[in-house]
């Protein structure tokens, strides 16, 4: 006699249970809550900088570090020292004016149009490290086993999520008509709150077979002489001349 009572009750705990995932998979409601839990719309679009400290964490890496400086939202510096024999590398990238300039170990190339890895880049700094920003807003379009897959700037990113509703992976891949198919993989750990906004300290950036770890600290709005994008870089300067007034 309790059989039909059981099965009363298990089917309303399946209906009861298919209503919750059909909520829980709207891509929309998943990213409102990671770009919550990165600190929130408002205090991501207010930031216009951001500086990026990398110091190699992987034994098998040697020299000084990369650090970035993201000019948002179409300028970029880097430093690189972690190049084989010690070899350095300074970059700056301006995306209004479609122009590109590097001093590599010493030596000044001239100055040339934005590659597809430099485009790649303008667009994955501001995902990666703010998730969306006032210039990229990327689209939610589904979630896949608990990944949020949205798209942004002709290319598709796959998030997936912690149990604090902030990213530990991002692949990024170039949509089906993108004639660059260059996969990025990102593993993110160790968050802290950097004057509002929620950042990984542990960054590990997989490419193919290799795996380079980074110990990250940054620097929020960090101010920076613009005048550093007009010039060719120059090594001599340091692995901060931005700072240089």
């Amino acid at each position: 006699m309790r059989l039909p009572s059981v099965n009363r009750w298990l089917r309303v705990a399946v209906v009861a249970s298919g209503l919750a995932a059909a909520h829980a998979a709207d891509p929309r409601e998943i990213w409102e809550q990671a770009v919550q839990a990165k600190g929130g719309r408002e205090r991501l679009h207010a930031v216009h900088s951001l500086a990026v400290y990398m110091k190699p964490a992987d034994v098998t890496m040697r020299g000084l570090g990369t650090n970035w400086l993201f000019a948002y939202p179409d300028r970029y510096f880097e430093f690189d020292g972690t190049g084989v024999g010690g070899s350095q590398r300074a970059l700056v990238v301006d995306g209004t004016a479609d122009r590109t300039a590097m001093d590599a170990t010493g030596i000044q190339r001239t100055a040339g149009r934005l590659t597809a890895l430099e485009h790649d880049r303008l667009a994955l700094n501001q995902v990666v490290y703010l998730l969306e920003s006032a210039w990229l807003q990327p689209q939610p379009v589904e979630v896949r086993h608990n990944v949020l897959v949205v798209e942004a700037a002709g290319r598709t990113y796959k998030i997936s999520l912690d149990k604090a509703n902030l990213p530990e992976r991002i692949l990024s891949i170039p949509m089906s008509s993108e004639k660059h198919k260059v996969v990025y993989e990102y593993r993110l750990q160790r968050y802290r709150e950097y004057q509002g906004v929620m950042l990984p300290a542990r960054v590990a950036l997989i490419g193919g077979m290799h795996e380079a770890t980074w110990d990250v600290d940054y620097e929020i709005d960090a101010r920076y002489n613009p005048k550093l994008f007009e010039r060719m870089p120059d090594l001599a300067n340091g692995p901060e001349p931005w700072r240089q007034r």
